[in-house]
């Protein structure tokens, strides 16, 4: 059953007349059960939502099947693009439903990655690694376990050859490709570790990384006990990739920024009308705070917080440089202090403890530099926050209203002026079990 949230926006959308089914995991179940009769209806799970009003929606699945657990995506399609109105089976791993109001894909079929159907089949995953790896013949026969996928966006498994594990595998949708292809300039330098690539293919959009071992610092930051030189490490490691002048990278304008934040304004305000109105003041003046610093273009990670950095024993690895880019270093700083913000808002951080790793990372950086931090922080931690807002919805988050306004909330509050943290206006709940930045 739909909750009172999910609704209400889904009565206004009546562009995307399959939302309500496929938000609502039961019913769901129950429209897949015809062709699926194994189904077990109580069974099946939301992982993923990313929802355009009135464009698209495609929401990722996980659901049991005669005793075995399958992955699947449903994806809404406007009343214009409607189908012929009948459900039925387009083949064996797409199925269509209320008269083309719904598509479902069971994995690995994926009308933008179809390079993924390829790899995960053992017959033509030798013909694409030969493709992406050409120089490594060690891996051509190598197996693949899935870590992360995000339908019609995104693909990551990683790729065992000799029952250890040797490589990264992404597939890619083509704008996201060709940012992936460009970041290859960056370089290990001091104690900055980027993984090497192995190989790519245009044709398949697949690039892979040789495999890092070590700790995630997302791991790290919530014990209390963590030695605070891991975020100092961290710190100074991305001053050096701040320092580098990789080419070819594209560059992120204040303009595009702005834009970036106006349009999330609107999709938050659609799904949230009570909080359109917060919702567009702040992204404006977001913007107009960023139209009015002089440009900056260094490299930047791009999503940089603690489950992109991989500690090894001498080394600070950063991971999926997807969004690197020519632009403003505060960047990146703000956007991790914001993930801290959110883990204090959710209780997984106390005040203290998010001011000590915050200090951490900043003293790192600033001794690396040898230069005082931007005073631009305080503005891109707020508007790391704001990026994060979509974050509960998309994560189906428990009571996923409360926590996007706590969210806008503390992005308010640190633009208003100096910094007060406290552990006071916590939400509650059960926490999320992943993040995406």
């Amino acid at each position: 059953m739909l909750s009172a949230a999910d609704a209400q926006f889904v009565r206004r959308d009546s562009a995307l007349p399959g939302l309500a089914t496929m938000l609502d995991p039961e019913a769901f179940a129950g429209a897949l059960a015809p062709f699926m009769p194994a189904i077990d209806p109580g069974s099946a799970r939301i992982e993923y939502v990313r929802y355009k009003p009135g464009k698209s929606c495609i929401v990722a699945y996980r659901v049991g099947v005669a005793g075995m657990e399958v992955k699947l995506y449903a994806k809404a399609h406007p009343a214009f693009r409607r189908s012929p109105p009948a459900p039925r089976p387009l083949g064996p791993k797409r199925i269509v439903l209320q008269e083309g109001a719904i598509t479902v894909s069971t994995f690995p079929t994926d009308g933008k990655l179809k390079a993924v159907a390829e790899l995960v089949d053992p017959e033509s995953r030798n013909r694409v690694l030969r493709e992406v790896v050409p120089e490594r013949p060690d891996l051509w026969g190598g197996i693949l376990e899935d870590l992360r996928y995000m339908p019609e966006r995104r693909y990551v498994a990683q790729l065992l050859a000799g029952g250890t594990v040797q490589a990264s595998v992404k597939v890619y949708v083509e704008r996201e490709y060709e940012t992936v292809r460009r970041a290859k300039a960056l370089e290990s330098r001091g104690p900055l570790r980027i993984a090497r690539r192995l190989g790519c293919s245009d044709v398949y959009r697949v690039v892979s990384h040789e495999w890092l071992s070590g700790r995630l610092l997302s791991e790290l930051v919530l014990d209390p006990e963590m030695d605070l030189e891991a975020m100092a490490r961290t710190g100074a490691a991305l001053a050096e990739l701040h320092s580098q002048q990789p080419a070819g990278l594209e560059r992120l304008t204040r303009r595009a920024e702005g834009a970036t934040l106006l349009s999330l304004s609107a999709n938050l305000g659609f799904v949230l009308p009570h909080l359109s109105g917060r919702f567009d003041g702040l992204a404006r003046r977001l913007a107009d705070s960023l139209a009015e610093e002089s440009p900056v273009y260094q490299p930047i990670h791009g999503d940089f917080y603690a489950k992109q950095v991989l500690l090894g024993e001498n080394t600070v690895a950063f991971l999926d440089l997807d969004r690197a880019a020519y632009g403003d270093p505060a960047a990146d700083l703000g956007r991790f202090v914001a993930h801290l913000e959110r883990e204090a808002l959710w209780g997984t951080l106390t005040a203290g403890r998010l001011e000590a790793l915050r200090d951490a990372l900043l003293e790192g950086y600033r001794e690396a530099t040898r230069r005082p931090i931007p005073s631009r922080l305080e503005l891109y931690t707020g508007v790391g926050l704001f990026r994060l807002t979509p974050d509960p919805l998309r994560f189906r988050e428990p009571s996923w209203p409360e926590r996007t306004e706590a969210i806008l909330d503390r992005s308010e509050t640190i633009l208003q002026g100096p910094r007060q943290v406290t552990d006071a206006g916590r939400v509650g709940g059960d926490l999320p079990g992943t993040f995406d930045g």
